[in-house]
């Protein structure tokens, strides 16, 4: 074994690691489940109406069809991240499911910005945004600071 690849798993791990200093919400399993479980139902109802939004259609403009892509996508994440705290896994076992779910938000997003999109998707996506804002202090400390 090299000492690059002795030393690549420990720069990797450092690199993700919390920042020193920077504190998370205290972990509260239940909170935390019910948060999730409330987001997945949340991304659930907006797939829900992206997927009845004129225009955002396979065809239609590249912005418009991402934000179909990522309504599915964000069902799919939010359910696994809500589907692994109901078994019972901690912040550590869920960390990256949530950091997974946060990209696809922010690129839905981001195309959303550029399309132009109806009121009932916008009021969808409203709760899915109210509701991440509220389960990321468990995992992103830039959200905990950010609420101060």
């Amino acid at each position: 074994m090299t000492l690059t690849s002795k030393l690549l798993p420990l720069v990797f791990a450092a690199l993700l690691a919390t920042p020193a200093g920077a504190e998370l919400a205290k972990w509260d399993q239940a909170r935390v489940t019910e948060l999730a479980t409330q987001l997945a139902a949340a991304c659930g109802a907006f797939d829900d109406v992206v997927q009845k939004e004129p225009g955002t259609e396979r065809g239609a403009g590249d912005a418009e069809y991402g934000v179909q892509a990522n309504s599915r996508e964000l069902r799919a994440q939010s359910e696994a991240l809500a589907g692994h705290l109901r078994e019972g896994k901690n912040h550590d076992q869920t960390r990256n499911l949530y950091r997974n779910l946060k990209e696809v938000m922010d690129d839905t997003e981001e195309n959303a910005q550029r399309s132009p999109l109806d009121e009932p998707v916008m009021d969808a996506w409203a709760k899915v945004a109210d509701l991440m804002r509220q389960i990321a202090p468990y995992y992103d400390p830039k959200a905990l600071d950010a609420g101060k």
